[in-house]
């Protein structure tokens, strides 16, 4: 009875060590603050990522790749996941998704020396038409702003709306809280607290996951393993504690 204890036992401390040397592929991109080979760890989905599949008993490799590369990877089986991605209805049919690592909002930053009594909320888009909004070329709102017709004025980027706030140029510029504030950190360092955004946001809450492989070896139970571990995450508030730590100033996370 103890020799067949014994091996029951080896054989477990086999299957872990086993699946702890898995090493999986996954495919990435720069987009930064959510995910970069610039930031620590490579940013708060790298980290949750990272986490969660080495409490499943896997190790992980980040290629940083084009977001049309990701998608390629996936489709030729090379990578199980990419990260991270929107689920909609094209991408459901040809791949699968994780539970939401993260959901996410676009607001409207402003620059308070210029905008020292800002709409506090509104219930429509048209009650903003007396103000200059920044907005850059293939981004979502567009059709919207122009349903509402803002007054719109075209900048090369988000870096460049935070400028133009800055100079007065400009009164609002449409982007996620996390991605504004790691911007205004990055470009105007010191300058933090002359920046505010209105409360409401433009769009619902975006859940952005892992989006897996249908031809990776086993993919299917990957993304089991990986979605109890997540939600462990969850239930022992590691998930909220990364997110806060990569974003200490937007609360509540989400």
């Amino acid at each position: 009875m103890r020799r067949l204890l014994l091996l029951v036992f080896a054989l477990l401390l086999s299957a872990r060590a086993t699946a702890a040397e898995t090493t999986l592929e996954l495919a990435t991109g720069e987009w930064p603050p959510y995910v970069s080979q610039s930031l620590p760890q490579g940013g708060a989905f790298a980290q949750i990522v990272r986490q969660a599949f080495l409490r499943a008993g896997y190790q992980v490799h980040f290629s940083y790749l084009s977001w049309p590369q990701d998608e390629a990877q996936l489709r030729m089986g090379k990578a199980v996941a990419a990260l991270p991605y929107r689920p909609t209805p094209e991408r459901l049919k040809e791949f699968d998704f994780s539970p939401p690592l993260m959901r996410t909002s676009s607001f409207l930053f402003y620059h308070k020396p210029h905008m020292p009594h800002p709409p506090q909320s509104f219930q429509s888009l048209d009650a903003l038409r007396g103000y200059r909004v920044a907005i850059q070329l293939g981004y979502w709102y567009i059709p919207l702003f122009q349903q509402h017709k803002l007054n719109t004025l075209l900048t090369s980027d988000e870096v460049n709306a935070l400028r133009q706030l800055q100079l007065g140029r400009l009164d609002l510029a449409p982007m996620s809280l996390e991605r504004g504030w790691y911007l205004i950190h990055k470009v105007l360092p010191g300058r933090e607290n002359e920046f505010g955004y209105i409360p409401t946001p433009l769009d619902k809450e975006t859940p952005l996951g892992l989006m897996f492989s249908r031809s990776y070896p086993q993919a299917a139970r990957i993304r089991e393993d990986f979605a109890r571990a997540l939600e462990q995450m969850e239930k022992d508030g590691s998930l909220k504690a990364i997110y806060q730590r990569n974003f200490p100033e937007v609360t509540p996370p989400r």
